[in-house]
């Protein structure tokens, strides 16, 4: 598989190019184009919250706390005193760190969290958070759940691409383990298709997010960061 520092380059570059689509499609203002080349990456190597306790997996894992702590943090800014909420903060930063212990103890590494219906899962997750949390616009909402989406999809690829040996012409045992819609655990793989579905009858504004791409014209698009690129 691709090690951790060939995941969140590739899904950096990746995210910039993008994102810069979609700024330039006229989706996105610059601060959003911005907050999607961040999902990107979060997105990019988000697959591999599920791995054994390496060194990346425990950095990425603070990064989640963290982010996770603030997203709590955020919602009661305003309500409580500071001392209310630095006890919050910390509550939820421990918090944090026992869910992904209990996380890694249930999980297997490239189970149902390697595979495209867990990717959708966590477009539906984040773009909730972001309407109904963070009280972003719709559409951002979606935008944003969809980066991670791409991000997502761009990890498992490399890990699939990185299965095959080209040098040697043969095809490594991990091929198939990273980029797939069902594992041989098919209770697993029933509760990630059933947990997809119903996380999509959630999302709010599906016919904006479906009408938003009538207007987008990928040659109309590259033209115009050509010009910019010129200048």
């Amino acid at each position: 598989m691709a090690n951790f520092h060939t995941h969140l380059n590739v899904a950096s570059f990746s995210s910039a190019v993008a994102s810069g689509m979609m700024y330039y499609a006229g989706f996105v203002d610059k601060q959003e184009a911005t907050l999607l080349f961040i999902g990107g990456i979060l997105g990019g190597v988000l697959p591999d919250i599920d791995s054994d306790n390496s060194t990346p997996t425990k950095i990425m894992q603070y990064i989640f706390a963290n982010l996770i702590s603030f997203f709590v943090l955020f919602k009661y800014i305003g309500i409580y005193p500071i001392g209310n909420l630095i006890l919050i903060w910390i509550g939820s930063f421990i918090g944090s760190f026992v869910l992904f212990y209990i996380f890694n103890k249930i999980t297997t590494h490239r189970g149902m969290f390697h595979s495209v219906p867990a990717g959708f899962i966590f477009w539906f997750l984040f773009s909730l958070l972001f309407y109904y949390v963070f009280h972003y616009h719709i559409l951002m909402s979606w935008y944003f759940g969809m980066f991670i989406f791409f991000g997502y999809m761009i990890h498992l690829i490399l890990d699939e691409v990185y299965s095959v040996d080209l040098g040697g012409a043969k095809i490594k045992k991990s091929f198939g383990s990273a980029f797939k819609f069902w594992s041989s655990d098919y209770k697993a793989t029933a509760i990630f298709y059933l947990v997809a579905i119903s996380l999509f009858i959630l999302m709010p504004g599906k016919k904006y997010f479906y009408n938003s791409w009538y207007k987008f014209d990928i040659i109309t698009t590259y033209h115009k960061i050509l010009r910019k690129s010129i200048r």
